[in-house]
C-alpha cells in the first residue's frame, strides 16, 4: 500500500489529508478533529429504481455520494449481491421498501474501506470488508456503520463476500432462532440449490442433521448434494411428496419453505407433531417475464392456505414465517449471528458458496437469470 501526504482546505481552514492507494483505488482519511469531513462528495455509479415495473427501470444513475458522517465508513464496493428481494423490489412486491422509490436496491456487498469518519474505530483506510444494508448495496461507493460492516476473511474473494450475508445470516436465524433446530431434527429444504438453500444445507451438515433438499431440476441435483443434502429430490421427475414420505415415513421436525401455495399446504401435512414449518418466501407467484403477472399473483394469493389456530394446537405444529430486512436494525443481535457463522468458517466447518458473476451493467441479464429459475448457489455484480 503506497501513502501520500498532502492537505487539504476544509470550510475551517487546512487539514492535513492521507491518501492511501490500496488495489489502485484512492482511500482518504482527513485528520481532523471536528465533527464533518468537509465538503468532499465521492463519485459513483448505482443503479435506481424510480418506480416499479420491468428490466427496463433498472435505471444507472450518477448522482454523488455524500461525505460519511462522523460514525460512518465509506466503502469502495466491488460486488454486491443479488437476492429474490430485489426482484421483489423492482416488481413493486416488496412491502419493506414501499414509499421509498426511488430507490437503490440491493442488501449485501463486498470492498475496500475509502473513508472512516471521525468517530468510527475498528476498521481503516484499506481494509477489505462485506456488509449488510437495508437497501443501497447495488453501488460503487456506500456510506454505512460499522455495526453492519465486517473484515474479509484472507482467503475469500469479494464475490463470496458480497454474497455471504443474506443467504446466511437467513438460514442461521431460520434453523436456530425460529425452529430451535435440534441435533436429530429430521428436515426437509425446499429450493435446496439456491442460495438460502445452500447456506441451509451447509449448515445442517454441520450440525450433523438427516436433510432431504428438494430442486426443480435435475441439473441441480448434484449442487444440493454437494451442499449437504442427505438425499435430494428432482421434483420435475419424480413424486415429491411419495419420495418424501419414503425418505422420512414419520414426517419432518422442520421444513424450510420459501415457494408458497404450490408447496405449503403438503410442507404443512408433512411435519411431524411438533414440526415447525418456516416459511420465508413466496417464489411460486413470480412470473418469468420480468414483469408482474396479476392473474398468477391473485390466483397464488387465494390458493395460498390460512392455517386454522385449531388445527395448529389439534396437531402440535407450528408455522412461522420471518423476513430478515425487518432485523436489519438490530444491530447488536446481527453481529452475534454473523460472528457464530464467522466462527464456523474460522474452523473451516463452512463449504464454499456457489457463485456466478455479472459486470455491474449486466444487472438486467443477472436479475433475469435469477427469475429463470436456473441458477444455483448466489448472483453478484462486480463493479
Amino acid at each position: 500500500m503506497k501513502i501520500l501526504s498532502d492537505w487539504v482546505c476544509l470550510r475551517d481552514g487546512w487539514k492535513p489529508l492521507k491518501i492511501l492507494y490500496a488495489e489502485h483505488i484512492p482511500i482518504v482519511r482527513i485528520e481532523d478533529n471536528q465533527e464533518g469531513l468537509g465538503q468532499m462528495s465521492s463519485r459513483r455509479k448505482r443503479i435506481l429504481i424510480k418506480k416499479p415495473g420491468g428490466y427496463s427501470g433498472l435505471l444507472m444513475d450518477g448522482t454523488p455520494l455524500e461525505d460519511p458522517g462522523p460514525e460512518e465508513i465509506q466503502v469502495q464496493v466491488r460486488a454486491c449481491g443479488i437476492n429474490f428481494a430485489d426482484i421483489s423490489v423492482r416488481l413493486g412486491l416488496y412491502a419493506a421498501a414501499r414509499g421509498l422509490y426511488p430507490l437503490c436496491p440491493g442488501l449485501e456487498y463486498a470492498g475496500i474501506v475509502k473513508r472512516t469518519g471521525l468517530r468510527t474505530t475498528g476498521f481503516q483506510p484499506g481494509d477489505r470488508v462485506f456488509g449488510a444494508t437495508r437497501f443501497g448495496a447495488y453501488t460503487t461507493v456506500i456510506n454505512t456503520t460499522p455495526q453492519q460492516l465486517w473484515h474479509l476473511p484472507d482467503h475469500w474473494d469479494f464475490s463470496r463476500g458480497a454474497a455471504f450475508p443474506v443467504a446466511y445470516l437467513t438460514a442461521y436465524y431460520a434453523l436456530h432462532y425460529v425452529g430451535h433446530l435440534q441435533p436429530d431434527d429430521r428436515v426437509l429444504v425446499h429450493s435446496a440449490a439456491g442460495g438460502v438453500g445452500t447456506a441451509l444445507l451447509h449448515l445442517l451438515k454441520n450440525n450433523g442433521n438427516r436433510t432431504l433438499g428438494v430442486v426443480g431440476r435435475g441439473e441441480k441435483a448434484d449442487f444440493a448434494v454437494n451442499a449437504g443434502a442427505s438425499l435430494v429430490i428432482d421434483k420435475a421427475h419424480e413424486s415429491l411428496w411419495k419420495s418424501a414420505e419414503d425418505f422420512s415415513p414419520e414426517g419432518y421436525d422442520i421444513i424450510l419453505d420459501a415457494n408458497g401455495a404450490s408447496t405449503l399446504k403438503g410442507s404443512y401435512e408433512h411435519l411431524k407433531p411438533g414440526g415447525r414449518l418456516l416459511v420465508y418466501g413466496f417464489a411460486s407467484m413470480f412470473s418469468h417475464t420480468g414483469k408482474k403477472n396479476y392473474l398468477k399473483l391473485i390466483w397464488y394469493y387465494f390458493k395460498t392456505p390460512r392455517f386454522n389456530p385449531f388445527d395448529l394446537t389439534g396437531t402440535n405444529r407450528t408455522v412461522s414465517g420471518f423476513n430478515l430486512i425487518y432485523l436489519f436494525e438490530k444491530k447488536t443481535f446481527f453481529r452475534e449471528i454473523m460472528e457464530n457463522l464467522l466462527r464456523v468458517e474460522r474452523e473451516d466447518r463452512l463449504l464454499e458458496m456457489p457463485v456466478k458473476s455479472y459486470a455491474f451493467e449486466e444487472v438486467e441479464a443477472a436479475h433475469r437469470a435469477l427469475e429463470s429459475g436456473k441458477t444455483v448457489g448466489k448472483l453478484v455484480l462486480l463493479t
